[in-house]
């Protein structure tokens, strides 16, 4: 019997060494990836004071997203989705938007929506990768004030802090914010 298990032992300790070995070489690929994202990272609860409300229209990195191989391009389509709405400009919202989520919106519903938002203080909190659905997972805050009537019914207040999951998916090249049934539990509190 115990010669047995000593022929075995052998090529399993190779198998899993081998494994363990390209597992890195992957990780390693994947992490390595340059990324220049603007700005400096931020404490998570930071804000800028004397900023009046609903603060900074710059999307900023906290310490943990900072250190995300992808941190530059959900920098940028997040600044994209967040100038759309501040600017009113549908076209670019859906520039940043993956397809199945532009064709869930028609421009008048979401001309409607926003009409009277602004956001800002807008900190990446953390970006999770989920490798198997080549998606990422990107926790916001932010500032939105808009007028009461278009708040959401369970917190009809004229301003709201938020902290929402944002799924995003790579289309053509490029990240894109998608839906995900993590986006349809925002947490919210007013400011």
């Amino acid at each position: 019997m115990g010669s047995v298990a000593s022929r075995w032992l052998v090529p399993a300790v190779v198998v899993i060494t081998g494994a363990a070995v390209a597992a890195g070489m992957v990780g390693r690929t994947v992490y390595s990836r340059p990324a220049g994202a603007l700005g400096e990272p931020v404490v998570p609860s930071s804000s800028v004071s004397g900023v009046p409300l609903p603060g900074l229209a710059s999307v900023r990195l906290s310490t943990d997203s900072f250190s995300h191989p992808d941190r530059t391009a959900v920098q940028a389509v997040l600044q994209k989705y967040f100038d759309s709405i501040n600017a009113r400009d549908f076209a670019l919202w859906r520039s940043s938007v993956s397809a199945r989520r532009a064709s869930e919106q028609s421009e008048s519903s979401w001309m409607a929506a926003y009409e009277t938002t602004r956001d800002g203080g807008m900190v990446v909190q953390r970006v999770e990768s989920d490798v198997v659905g080549r998606r990422l997972r990107v926790l916001i805050s932010f500032v939105s004030t808009q007028d009461v009537s278009k708040a959401p019914l369970v917190l009809p207040e004229p301003c709201i802090r938020w902290r929402v999951v944002y799924v995003m998916v790579w289309e053509g090249g490029e990240l894109k914010v998608d839906v995900g049934p993590e986006n349809r539990n925002p947490q919210m509190e007013k400011c």
